[in-house]
């Protein structure tokens, strides 16, 4: 086998990585718009979103990693922000910030939610 073989092997196996990718996230938001209302953080009722583990041990510290309502996954950060002395003593800031996930990570990271968010609809008698 060539070198020009073996990486057209790569380039297959990426683009097809690619493809599920793409696959799973139509399938992900189709199955997040479905869940209505869609399930609270926490408790939070400020917050709509599901912590999502991944399978996959990726070595990368992702943070706090969410499906949000319309089945994107995201980072979840909430920001401490102190308040006006004798007003209000903290404050907090959710933010949800895109993820730069490669093909394979948003393949386990959107298999695992949509794992989740069926068993929510199940639950739900969906």
């Amino acid at each position: 086998m060539s070198g020009q073989d073996s990486r057209k092997y790569e380039e297959d196996a990426q683009i097809a990585l690619a493809e599920a990718a793409q696959r799973l996230e139509t399938l992900l938001a189709e199955l997040a718009n479905r869940l209505r209302p869609f399930p609270s953080f926490l408790g939070m009722t400020s917050v709509q979103a599901v912590e999502v583990e991944s399978p996959l041990a990726t070595g990368r510290d992702l943070g706090c990693v969410v499906v949000d309502p319309e089945g994107r996954l995201c980072r979840f950060d909430v920001t401490a922000i102190s308040g006006i002395a004798g007003i209000a003593e903290s404050d907090q800031v959710e933010e949800f910030q895109p993820l730069d996930l490669s093909s394979l990570e948003y393949i386990a990271y959107a298999s695992a939610a949509i794992q989740m968010l069926a068993e929510e609809l199940r639950r739900r008698g969906g």
